[in-house]
């Protein structure tokens, strides 16, 4: 034996040391088949049929450990390293649905990736049928939901399918998120709707797995983690149309919940007269978006509509001649004519670095997604007082908070009282279907509470209230879809930065409560009153008001 390696060449003997070596690898996946019940195949030197090996893409074969190496008719045999992998079993569950019979057979990795080279001789198909989600023609989705109340309707949909129809429901019923929540005994549906969540359907809990694998191969998540919360993005397309999707992955007591947010299928048409301001609100907020300079802060919550009042703003500010640089994160609506810039986290590009970057593009107009840090506050001021419009959101509960809001991160009060123009609080309210309103009778102690805020609007504020109080509310239609509402409208507070108010900013640490008393005597009426002006008009009920506005 000694004489015969010696008299070998170095390559001769590396072939044989590799043959060994392949040898071991094939006994042990030999072993580790029969362990596992499955039949094992070496696939070296096997007459590999590349029409069948392009069943699975090669970032597929890759993912899963595993080719399929022989189809006769319906007959299907794949070879695998990793038999249990989750996207493998989605694909033979989609192969059996068609009717075909798949048998798995276990391979040495050695084996596998020997196969994997062919691949490179494979004539892929420009685009693969099962890659995006596409609702290509005008059907009722809401009906075809309800027809899947039976659950044994539900399983005899593949998990393309039941997407398009949940997505094509979704832009039917103008739901800005989408939401898969498992329960105990089934997966429950919801859309939410006017900023509302609504129960649509319960799912049998068996497609959960499907409808998860399916969104997480969609939106390129990693399939084989379940236990930590993870993020992607889908683009499915409405009659032809793009619509992007941030998903959002939670592992939960009963499985993984999925959030899906459709962007861009907001208002991104909006002009100022639609969004709702009303009296000495508008007019203060029209002068304001008409100077060259200042800046125009929007707070609220999340989900008030803060973004939706600025990008309003911007398609009134955007002519010709006037250059508008937007900074967000995300980009939620595109804007036709104005420069939108997202904000990348992981090429430690914030709002405070991206802000200095689009000064030096020589904007007019700047748009700044949130004031988060004093870093990017005290820029955003600086711009405004070197002849920039500033428009940007704040987190604070109202209009007069915003101010001693920025004086504690720093701002100093010689920069914000020259550079904030005005400060406006809003929270969204659902509109009343105007098809099915109709006059409500509301309990004394509500009625007390109306005109205790009813009475107190500022003289200034120029309102006329009717003699008769009247209120309304809606039981729900086939309009409304049987909700009593239909669409959103804002309910405002406007803070303007008068000499007043710049004094109080001078002055050694002004409340807030200063700030929003000085304000009302000016004429500022706070978002429950405006709220309750709309709810006389018809425009929304007292119950909304109270629910977001909570005076």
């Amino acid at each position: 034996m000694s004489n015969h390696f010696l008299a070998s060449t170095p390559q001769e003997l590396q072939a044989s040391l590799e043959e060994v070596n392949r040898k071991m690898q094939e006994e042990e996946a030999q072993a580790k088949a029969g362990s596992l019940g499955l039949p094992y195949i070496d696939l070296h030197h096997f007459p590999v049929d590349l029409s069948v090996l392009g069943l699975f893409t090669e970032e597929e074969a890759r993912e899963m450990g595993a080719v399929p190496f022989y189809k006769e008719v319906n007959d299907l045999r794949i070879a695998t390293t990793q038999p249990q992998h989750p996207l493998l079993r989605q694909k033979i569950a989609e192969f059996e649905k068609k009717k075909n019979k798949v048998s798995l057979y276990l391979v040495s990795q050695k084996s596998f990736l020997q196969t994997l080279k062919f691949y490179s001789k494979v004539l892929r198909p420009k685009v693969q049928a099962d890659e995006t989600v596409r609702v290509e023609k005008e059907e009722d989705y809401v009906s075809l939901l309800k027809n899947l109340q039976p659950e044994e309707e539900q399983v005899k949909l593949n998990a393309s399918r039941l997407l398009e129809i949940i997505f094509g429901a979704a832009m039917h019923y103008k739901a800005s998120d989408i939401h898969l929540e498992p329960e105990e005994h089934f997966l429950k549906l919801r859309f939410r709707v006017d900023g509302a969540l609504q129960d649509i359907l319960h799912f049998k809990n068996i497609l959960h797995h499907t409808l998860t694998m399916r969104i997480k191969i969609l939106s390129k998540m990693k399939l084989n983690v379940e236990t930590a919360a993870q993020d992607g993005r889908i683009t499915f397309y409405y009659l032809g149309k793009p619509i992007d999707v941030r998903v959002s992955v939670l592992p939960s007591a009963y499985g993984e919940e999925i959030v899906m947010r459709l962007l861009g299928t907001g208002a991104t048409n909006l002009k100022l007269k639609d969004l709702g301001f009303v009296g000495q609100a508008k007019d203060t907020v029209e002068r304001a978006i008409q100077k060259p300079n200042g800046m125009i802060i929007t707070t609220g919550p999340t989900g008030s509509g803060k973004t939706t009042t600025l990008y309003a703003f911007l398609n009134e500010l955007n002519k010709p001649g006037v250059k508008i640089i937007t900074l967000e994160d995300p980009v939620e609506y595109k804007l036709e004519g104005i420069v939108q810039t997202p904000i990348d986290h992981t090429h430690d590009f914030d709002f405070a670095k991206g802000l200095r970057a689009i000064l030096r593009q020589d904007p007019d107009i700047v748009m700044v997604g949130e004031i988060r840090d004093q870093e990017t506050a005290e820029t955003a001021m600086q711009a405004a007082l070197t002849g920039h419009m500033v428009l940007s959101t704040l987190h604070t509960n109202d209009a007069a908070g915003a101010i001693p809001r920025l004086l504690n991160m720093g701002i100093k009060p010689f920069v914000a009282a020259p550079a904030l123009t005005v400060a406006i609080a809003q929270r969204l309210v659902r509109r009343l279907c105007q098809n099915c309103k109709k006059p409500a009778k509301l309990s004394p102690t509500v009625m007390e509470k109306i005109q205790s805020l009813l009475k107190s609007l500022p003289a200034s504020a120029n309102i006329n209230l009717p003699t008769n109080l009247v209120f309304y509310h809606s039981g729900g239609c086939e309009q409304c879809q049987h909700l009593g509402y239909k669409g959103r409208i804002g309910i405002y507070e406007v803070l303007e930065n008068t000499e007043e108010v710049q004094q109080l900013i001078f002055a050694a640490n002004a409340s807030m409560s200063a700030f929003k008393k000085l304000a009302i005597s000016q004429g500022m009426i706070t978002m429950a009153q405006d709220g309750l002006l709309k709810a006389l008009e018809g425009i929304t009920d007292v119950e909304e008001v109270f629910r977001v506005a909570g005076e």
